[in-house]
């Protein structure tokens, strides 16, 4: 009996947040671009959340491709141990038209909430990170974006990144790396002692060899005001697998 109330306070420890060193914020988090305002609100009945998709401009916009993912973290870690995908198509939306969809995540602890609009050739995404209790999101933080090996290769080419930056020790850096990236490592304290010297204002692409340096090394930007901060999915191996270009 006292070593299964052991193994239930080490759970807990693992899976529930300090509350008390969270950063509140306001519950509404939007994105506007061009004539998109795409938001994350908590809903009025304080169960679940609402994706709302607003179409700002003067034109109808057809094909309205949209996605919500909701991934569980454990604290402090970066590891997720859950996660949905749910996705769907609205065929048209009129100037000054709202779309409000509804989505109720379950669980404990850190929760990502990743939503991405296409239309028209145009990418829109927000990333926020929330407690969530049950099906209550109980407060919101900013946080990095997620991307896709194939859309950080597209951006890549495009030069829509000012620094990628590989948070890896040295020696393994030295071994292979994406076109152009800095190496600060996260490990040794080398990034946060940049973080300073950084424009708040430049985009960013973050990435490492496992999940935790890279998610804590976006984080940290995020968390010291910087808006435009990318995080590649799969990190360095997903790049690799997927033939993209590697330096030396």
């Amino acid at each position: 009996m006292k070593n299964k109330f052991i193994l239930l306070v080490m759970a807990a420890i693992l899976l529930f947040p300090t509350i008390s060193t969270a950063e509140i914020k306001d519950n509404d988090i939007n994105i506007i671009q061009d004539d998109i305002t795409l938001s994350i609100k908590q809903s009025t009945s304080f169960i679940g959340v609402n994706l709302i998709i607003e179409n700002t401009g003067t034109e109808i916009l057809n094909d309205v491709e949209w996605s919500f993912r909701y991934k569980a973290a454990i604290t402090g870690t970066g590891v997720f141990i859950n996660e949905k995908i749910e996705n769907g198509l609205i065929e048209d939306i009129s100037p000054g038209t709202i779309e409000t969809l509804s989505f109720i995540p379950f669980g404990l602890g850190n929760i990502y909430f990743n939503a991405s609009v296409e239309v028209n050739d145009a990418s829109y995404r927000t990333q926020q990170l929330a407690y969530l209790l049950l099906v209550a999101p109980i407060l919101f933080k900013d946080t990095y974006k997620d991307i896709s090996p194939a859309e950080a290769y597209q951006r890549l080419e495009n030069e829509e990144f000012d620094l990628v930056i590989d948070v890896v020790g040295l020696d393994i850096y030295s071994l292979g790396h994406l076109p152009g990236a800095v190496n600060y490592v996260w490990a040794d304290g080398s990034l946060r002692d940049k973080i300073p010297d950084l424009d708040p204002d430049l985009t960013y692409l973050f990435y490492c060899h496992t999940d935790p340096p890279s998610t804590e090394s976006a984080q940290a930007l995020v968390d010291a005001g910087f808006t435009d901060v990318f995080r590649l999915e799969g990190n360095f191996a997903a790049w690799k697998n997927a033939g993209y270009p590697v330096e030396t």
